[in-house]
């Protein structure tokens, strides 16, 4: 019997120590590094707005003038405790062959069409089609090099300017084909007009 007593205060001790150590020290540790090496993603990507604070991870469904244009969102509202409410982007789970789906994914070419009668190659599929995960924060490099012609027009900016401005949005694209931040190039076009 105390050789039971024994060997479960021994495994208390060591369940303690494990929780201190993998669960205190190395989350702190953890964090830590990452506030160091990557301060800017260590908070949720935060940057200043003249909305307010917004993350640069989310999605943006700017389609005003003078911006960059990413793909479309569904958007839902909600309530928060204190009774305030703010909007977000909700997955869209659309059937591709729907008929519904399909007219309002022609509508949208042809709004885009007209936004940008300048461009001459067809509208990137990015911008007629809704985001699958509710916040699609990047553009393919492409599709956003696509919307020069139209963000010069619209900005007043040269078209090398405004392809300056692009690429220094660029994410490294390791595996894949690069993307821009959509948050991060309208915030730049603001602030070169």
């Amino acid at each position: 019997m105390k050789q039971h007593a024994r060997q479960a205060a021994d495994s208390l001790k060591f369940l303690a120590l494990c929780l201190v150590v993998c669960g205190g020290l190395y989350s702190f540790a953890v964090l830590g590094i990452s506030r160091l090496c990557f301060p800017v993603q260590a908070d949720g990507s935060m940057t200043e707005t003249a909305a307010g604070q917004v993350s640069t991870l989310a999605g943006t469904a700017d389609r005003s003038a003078g911006h960059l244009w990413g793909r479309l969102q569904k958007l839902q509202t909600a309530q928060k405790e204190d009774g305030t409410w703010y909007v977000v982007g909700v997955p869209a789970s659309h059937d591709v062959q729907d008929p519904a789906y399909l007219a309002a994914r022609e509508a949208e070419i042809r709004k885009v069409q007209a936004a940008s009668p300048e461009a001459e190659e067809d509208v990137p599929e990015e911008l007629v089609t809704w985001s699958a995960s509710g916040c699609d924060p990047d553009l393919s490099l492409d599709a956003a090099l696509w919307q020069v012609p139209r963000l010069a027009r619209e900005t007043g900016l040269d078209e090398t300017r405004v392809e300056e401005i692009i690429r220094a949005a660029q994410n490294p694209g390791m595996l894949a084909a690069p993307t821009v931040n959509v948050l991060r190039v309208n915030m730049a076009l603001d602030q070169a007009r």
